[in-house]
């Protein structure tokens, strides 16, 4: 997987596409932006703790059960 430094190179998900999930339908469109932030926010955090730690033990032991 490529090193992504910047959230703003990351794929989102539109707000047509948020609001297309069961129980999203009528979040403002402030709400949606705010949401998708959120989300490409974690995708980069957690893209990095995997990235920094693929060394561990606890993440070759999941990959090989997959």
């Amino acid at each position: 997987m490529e090193n992504v430094k910047d959230i703003s190179t990351l794929k989102t998900i539109s707000v047509e596409e948020l609001k297309s999930f069961d129980g999203l339908t009528d979040i403002s469109l402030e709400e949606a932006e705010h949401i998708i932030q959120t989300l490409k926010e974690l995708a980069l955090l957690t893209h990095q703790i995997i990235t920094e730690n693929e060394q561990s033990s606890t993440i070759s032991n999941l990959r090989k059960a997959e």
